[in-house]
């Protein structure tokens, strides 16, 4: 995986809470779904509560991926090393990284296909 699931800061202080991910090599983060999933016996379940699909967009090797629960605008920021950290937001009104039984969930989904379901409806 290109991109790791690094920590979440702040469960349960909407302000605060964050999600944080790093690069490990250069990568286009629009390729890339983030999903808050159930989790049980050590893994995730097929429920999914939230997910961020990142615009495409080239990340350097190193970059930090910010997401924050409340609401805001996406952004980047230079840091000390010269990396970069790009921030993103769920625009959510509550905090969701407190509960144990949900898991945070990285999916690398660079092809996909995308109907409506107007387009899908038997005749």
């Amino acid at each position: 995986m290109k991109l790791e699931l690094r920590s979440i800061v702040a469960p349960g202080d909407l302000k605060n809470e964050r999600l944080t991910l790093r690069a490990l090599e250069n990568l286009d983060v629009g390729d890339f779904l983030v999903a808050q999933a159930g989790y049980v016996d050590d893994s995730p379940t097929t429920q999914l509560f939230h997910a961020l699909w990142f615009p495409y967009k080239v990340i350097r090797k190193g970059d930090l991926v910010v997401i924050y629960t409340k609401e805001g605008s996406n952004k980047e920021r230079v840091l000390d090393r010269g990396n970069k950290a790009h921030f993103y937001y769920f625009d959510l009104s509550d905090p969701i990284w407190a509960d144990a039984n949900k898991s945070a969930l990285v999916l690398h989904a660079p092809t996909w296909e995308s109907k409506s379901a107007k387009e899908l409806k038997r005749r």
